[in-house]
């Protein structure tokens, strides 16, 4: 339900856009961001597949929102520090991390095959956007089309905090990776 209404909520803001009436779009309802920090004490990992993600053809646009409380971590103690000691969730205006950005390359989404590609955006996390590239690789095969990405993120680039203790758990550098499924979206 929640993430119907992430996704919802993410396609009003897109078509409510006078640009976007009558334009291609597609969306992804099965987005997963996942995430890898390495430090001499232990490694760090969550996934989150409450994640969506919308294209807009018309100007290259590319957007995600990934709900913060949404990464899942192995241990349940590691999941409640991380939302509430290191990323404030609960916090207003923290509780999503969101990219907004453009697809540098042309892309034939009617066309298999490959297509290697960047992105020029805006990536906030914790409250702090931070202008950033991306690279990625779209595969669309028979109508589907798939992005996979994988980026560094430097956790004092948003202003997470770490406490001198936990220096030793927590790595300054976050490996990230994404994987998204987009369809053809069709207004009802």
């Amino acid at each position: 339900m929640k993430k119907l209404l992430a996704l919802s909520s993410l396609l009003t803001v897109y078509c409510l856009l006078p640009t976007a009436f009558g334009q291609t779009v597609y969306i992804s309802e099965k987005t997963e961001i996942s995430f890898f920090s390495k430090a001499p004490v232990e490694d760090i990992d969550a996934v989150n597949k409450m994640s969506t993600s919308i294209i807009t053809l018309h100007n290259d646009s590319i957007a995600f929102k990934v709900p913060i409380t949404g990464f899942v971590f192995k241990d349940g103690l590691m999941q409640r520090h991380f939302n509430s000691n290191y990323m404030e969730s609960d916090k207003k205006g923290y509780e999503n991390a969101t990219l907004k950005g453009k697809i540098n390359e042309d892309i034939d989404f009617k066309t298999d095959g490959e297509y290697k590609v960047t992105c020029t955006g805006v990536l906030r996390m914790h409250g702090v956007d931070q202008p950033r590239n991306f690279e990625g690789i779209f595969t669309v095969k028979e109508g589907k089309v798939n992005l996979k990405s994988k980026f560094k993120v430097l956790v004092a680039d948003h202003k997470i905090k770490i406490p001198s203790d936990k220096l030793m758990n927590i790595g300054k550098e976050i490996e990230v990776s994404v994987s998204a499924d987009y369809k053809l979206y069709v207004k009802p």
